[in-house]
């Protein structure tokens, strides 16, 4: 049970990890201490590629279920999530013992993994989604208490706020990224897992003759491959290891061909809330030159050595060179740029210099 200081504590932990999606983990493992739980997660019941987070104790066996053929369809996404009751549920709330006997996705998922039994809530997100907080306790433990999940009715709505305030922190930094973009020339639009945007900025919108903003605020490529190949790179689970897309878009008669890149916003833990937000850069196929390394360090959360590379290999300068004019070995620019790529979300050289080479915006006096 919860004293008042515990009490306090948690509620504190979960408004600061509204605001700092970092911090979930911790909050996930003070709700299983309250339910004798092995961990807790948080996923966002929708269509397509789960998205969620989770305890560091259970990650691996949350990870294992959703990658598997039980992921989109099990039975207490049928009958646990869609409640509208503002209140912890058990699996007993809605099975019978016979039931959980005959449910595969218990006997077989659940168990051989030490999991077994839940008590979890819903609440709607901004994104329009279903998020489902569930604290997942081992199957030899006996199920959770009635009694504890009305401990539990307690910290629901603190929870409930800073998941919405999550998802609104999370379009508004969507939207912040795509005006600071503009600064520097880059056309950028800020869009969902299924291709709205949520945020475009005036250098997008001019795109229209070969992409556009069209019905319901979707993201439309004139060219049908383009646009596939648009779809598919949303689909793609958002990680610090995902590397985005690169896609050709041809030119037109009043607009030189480009290229459309498709990168992660943030990491996964803030896409459970925001709808697995990317944005979409424009780059034209013109000479180019770097932006500012203090730009470049802002934006993307840079070293300031890491900047000063970046600008200078978009420059067109080669690892030896940079190497020579920074004065250190090939090995630490070379690590230097591997934190790079895995920070604004490409994998090559050639990806970082035609996302962000652009002609040099000149301040106005």
């Amino acid at each position: 049970m919860l004293d008042s200081t515990n009490y306090e504590t948690l509620v504190d932990q979960i408004y600061e990890a509204g605001v700092v999606p970092e911090r979930w983990p911790q909050v996930f493992d003070r709700l299983a201490e309250i339910a004798d739980g092995e961990g807790a997660m948080l996923f966002a019941a929708s269509p397509g590629i789960p998205r969620w987070m989770s305890s560091a104790k259970i990650h691996e066996r949350i990870d294992r279920w959703t990658k598997s053929p039980s992921a989109q369809k099990n039975p207490r996404a049928e009958r646990l999530i869609p409640n509208i009751e503002a209140r912890f549920l058990t699996d007993l709330d809605r099975f019978t013992l016979e039931e959980l006997e005959n449910e595969s996705f218990y006997t077989d998922i659940l168990r051989p993994g030490g999991l077994g039994w839940c008590v979890g809530t819903s609440i709607r997100a901004p994104s329009g989604d279903m998020l489902v907080f569930s604290i997942e306790k081992a199957w030899a433990k006996g199920p959770v208490p009635r009694a504890i999940a009305e401990q539990l009715d307690g910290i629901r709505p603190h929870l409930a706020r800073s998941a919405v305030f999550a998802g609104r922190l999370g379009f508004e930094r969507a939207r912040t990224a795509v005006a600071t973009l503009e600064m520097i020339g880059l056309p950028t639009a800020a869009v969902m897992q299924n291709g709205r945007a949520v945020a475009a900025n005036p250098g997008f919108l001019a795109s229209a003759s070969s992409i556009s903003i069209g019905a319901q605020d979707q993201v439309q490529f004139s060219s049908p491959v383009a646009q596939s190949m648009f779809l598919e790179a949303l689909a793609k689970p958002s990680s610090l290891a995902t590397t985005g897309r690169s896609i050709p878009v041809a030119g037109t008669l009043t607009s030189p061909p480009l290229i459309a890149h498709v990168l992660p916003l943030r990491l996964a833990g803030l896409d459970v809330f925001t709808g697995a937000v990317s944005l979409v850069f424009l780059t034209p196929l013109t000479q180019q030159s770097s932006p500012a390394p203090e730009l470049l360090q802002a934006l993307f959360d840079l070293t300031p050595a890491e900047a000063r590379v970046a600008s200078m290999l978009i420059d067109g300068k080669s690892v030896d060179a940079i190497s020579r004019i920074q004065g250190v070995s090939l090995n630490t620019v070379r690590t230097q740029l591997k934190s790079v790529f895995v920070k604004t979300g490409v994998e090559r050289q050639v990806d970082l210099v035609s996302m962000l080479g652009q002609r040099r915006i000149q301040p106005r006096v």
